[in-house]
């Protein structure tokens, strides 16, 4: 990690990042981890997050001070937000992951084939909707996160958290009755 830093030819600016890469690399990782679930995506936000306290560099004054603590959260915060999202985006829900979720050893192979059939169809309408509200159900529903914990995810009040899981609820009702009509 500390490697990349060789190549910042000013030391003054070179000691300051390795100051403020030593004092929180434990905190910028758990923030990352903790909202990735993963130990490779984590490094990676912690890394980038480090190259992008150059551009802010001139405003920290305290290494110790608890604006610069904050400002390094933040960044961290957002940069695996950002890659979540971005991974989200990417495979919405992988089949293989959902079949896992739902497989019950104690039930049939017909079951079994049912069961992922339906689960995959859920995936194809929640494709269908708007990205906010899907990403909002996968988050609840899926990955069985509470109100505050998304909340905290997606930098947002707990009240829009509530207000969202509504409109989406409502919106995936409205789709799913649409497609019903649709196949009579």
């Amino acid at each position: 990690m500390i490697t990349f830093l060789m190549d910042i030819n000013d030391v003054k600016t070179r000691n300051k990042l390795e100051d403020i890469y030593t004092k929180y690399k434990q905190d910028m990782y758990y923030i990352a981890f903790k909202i990735l679930n993963n130990v490779h995506d984590a490094q990676d936000v912690v890394q980038s997050s480090i190259l992008k306290l150059v551009n802010y560099l001139g405003r920290i004054e305290d290494i110790e001070c608890s604006k610069t603590k904050a400002l390094v959260t933040t960044i961290v915060r957002n940069g695996a937000i950002d890659l979540y999202r971005r991974k989200q985006k990417h495979s919405f829900m992988q089949l293989d992951k959902m079949g896992e979720c739902i497989v019950d050893e104690s039930a049939s192979l017909d079951e079994m084939i049912i069961l992922i059939g339906e689960a995959k169809w859920l995936a194809e309408r929640l494709s269908e909707l708007n990205t906010e509200y899907a990403e909002i159900l996968t988050l609840k529903y899926y990955y069985e996160f509470t109100d505050s914990e998304i909340a905290e995810l997606l930098n947002i009040r707990h009240q829009n958290v509530r207000t969202r899981l509504h409109r989406a609820k409502k919106s995936l009702k409205k789709l799913i009755e649409k497609n019903n009509e649709m196949q009579k």
